[in-house]
């Protein structure tokens, strides 16, 4: 009888571990394609109340596909955890998101983070050490805040940004060069 009490233990913990691994990545991935659910009590807000209060879920990695098949990004996270009824907490997480030119694909890499619903979107903190990557910028900042829903984001302190390649951004020319005269 102890073995078939174990056996339904363990598929009550698949159950629930399959259960909070579909919610958050249900939630994370709205929120990498930017999409809005309909009313305040659907898409990643129905989720997370299915997702148990402290629920672990390590290497998370969490694709996200357009209607036509084309991956529009990646969310990965060494830990994602629910904190509360709104909040998601992540570790060493990483938003690549995709575009028709790959030189416009952005990517954001997070040492923790936290999720929180907001009405309609959601808003993505962070206090530590954050990066903006894309092919012709790069910034740094002590700590960053994304706002899902009007998909607005700001950096606040010691930041440091590199751009690369601005002659590009000013339209400016550079001079022909002039050979010297041979003796």
């Amino acid at each position: 009888m102890a073995s078939f009490v174990t056996s339904l233990e363990l598929l009550y913990r698949r159950r629930l571990a399959i259960s909070i691994t579909l919610g958050v990545m249900a939630g994370l991935v709205m929120f990498a394609t930017a999409q809005q659910p309909a009313a305040a009590d659907s898409g990643i807000s129905a989720f997370l109340k299915m997702v148990p209060l402290g629920a672990v879920n390590e290497g998370a990695v969490i694709p996200s596909f357009d209607a036509t098949g084309r991956r529009t990004s990646i969310i990965t996270a060494d830990v994602l955890r629910r904190v509360d009824d709104e909040r998601i907490y992540a570790e060493n997480l990483t938003v690549q998101m995709f575009n028709d030119d790959p030189k416009n694909d952005v990517r954001i890499d997070l040492k923790t983070a936290f999720y929180q619903m907001a009405g309609q979107g959601g808003i993505l903190r962070s206090t530590d050490r954050s990066r903006v990557t894309r092919a012709d910028f790069e910034i740094e900042g002590d700590s960053l805040i994304f706002d899902t829903s009007k998909n607005q984001g700001r950096m606040t302190g010691n930041i440091h940004m590199v751009i690369f390649d601005s002659g590009s951004l000013s339209g400016e020319v550079p001079p022909p060069s002039q050979s010297l005269p041979s003796k």
